[in-house]
């Protein structure tokens, strides 16, 4: 395996064996005493639909969205994407807004401005920088960024996408449902709004060249669509919306890198996909899948699913496995942030960061630490010859 999970391993067992670290035990009766806390309620802002492009955000995480997601209005629908059902709940959006500010307290600190694999090429001594910049570098290509483009970035992260795509001459947007996020990319001059792609309504219809989204998707589909055999539809949505706001005709074209469920992943019954992850036995595939759900929020698409609800409205061109490219990224990121976390110069700048975030979150910090740090299980998605999923990078020709 590669030295820095090794040196993961490492440093974990020691602090293991001298008592600065809980053990696993331990940290079941923590989880158990948190969850017996109530969580803050948070409200999630969106852009109205009818806001215009041009038109600054609005940044108010105090607003609740009640419209209903938009749909364009002559994409082909079905019963179930047109049901008011289809809405996902907004606890796992929750999830989601909360699982980018847990990251906005540790991971830029460590100097790691967004979290997405880059691309290696086979070589995990490429500098963390350059294998980001590859991943950018191809997914603009993919959409034909260049000077006088315009170009939407889809869960646009801190913005390192939108601020490449500017470089180039393009006119880039980046939406979001992260207030941080937006307060990030906002300082820097980037163009960002606050906003569910679901809303992206009639006054976007055919505004851009080039749709990205770069490890957002995971997010939008919930157990709960899973469980009410929703998830096609809400897939189905998603390409008719990215369709609805590409220009007309053949040229538009959308790239997406989404995480994959195959024929290796490990089967988790539908009675367990909502069960907390303390539930389940440490280590147990079914632990370390809801860690993940209960961290992130969201259920990952299986082979060749994102190509049959993008049918009516895309042709898949181009699919690419970048698996081993967020083996590496991954590897990487938990060994700097781990150092830097248990570093006396850092660690004073990112534990009160953290520890205020864990005091109006409890249960949710204690997850995410416990899914990153000691569960390792974001990282052990990616591990092995045959590794529980497999990441996709895909490009996708617009249908006239």
């Amino acid at each position: 395996m590669p030295t820095a999970r090794e040196g993961v391993h490492e440093r974990l067992h020691h602090r293991y064996s001298a008592g600065t670290l809980p053990s696993p035990a331990s940290l079941r009766g923590f989880q158990t005493a948190m969850s017996t806390l109530p969580e803050p309620k948070v409200a999630v802002a969106t852009t109205p639909a009818n806001r215009s492009p041009g038109s600054p955000p609005t940044i108010a995480p105090d607003i609740v969205a009640r419209d209903r997601p938009a749909v364009p209005a002559d994409a082909p629908t079905s019963p179930a994407a047109d049901d008011d059902a289809l809405q996902p709940a907004r606890r796992p959006i929750k999830t989601t807004v909360n699982c980018y500010e847990f990251f906005e307290r540790v991971f830029p600190q460590c100097g790691f401005l967004d979290l997405t694999e880059g691309i290696y090429r086979g070589d995990p001594t490429v500098p963390y920088a350059q294998a980001q910049q590859n991943q950018i570098n191809w997914l603009l290509d993919q959409v034909g960024c260049g000077p006088g483009s315009r170009i939407l970035d889809i869960g646009c992260g801190n913005g390192t996408l939108v601020e490449a795509a500017v470089r180039r001459g393009a006119t880039a947007i980046g939406i979001t449902i992260s207030p941080a996020q937006v307060r990030r990319c906002r300082q820097r001059g980037l163009d960002v709004r606050l906003i569910d792609y679901r809303d992206l309504g009639d006054v976007w219809r055919g505004r851009f060249d080039g749709v990205i989204a770069n490890g957002s998707i995971e997010h939008f589909v919930q157990p709960e669509d899973v469980l009410a055999g929703r998830d096609d539809a809400v897939y189905r949505q998603l390409f008719a919306i990215c369709r609805h706001v590409l220009k007309p005709g053949t040229q538009g074209r959308m790239a997406t890198t989404v995480i994959h469920r195959h024929e290796g992943t490990p089967r988790i019954r539908n009675e367990d996909l909502l069960k907390s992850p303390w539930r389940f036995r440490w280590g147990s595939p079914e632990f370390h899948y809801a860690l993940l759900q209960r961290g992130f929020g969201g259920f990952y698409p299986e082979p060749g699913q994102l190509a049959r609800c993008a049918g009516p409205y895309f042709d898949l061109v181009l699919e690419v496995d970048g698996t081993q490219d967020y083996h590496f990224t991954s590897e990487q990121w938990m060994t700097e942030a781990l150092d830097k976390l248990l570093s006396w110069k850092s660690g004073t700048r990112i534990l009160p960061r953290l520890l205020a975030y864990a005091l109006r979150h409890p249960r949710h910090a204690a997850t995410m630490l416990t899914c990153l740090f000691v569960a390792e299980s974001w990282q052990r998605q990616f591990r092995g010859e045959n590794p529980p999923t497999r990441l996709l990078r895909h490009v996708w020709q617009a249908k006239p």
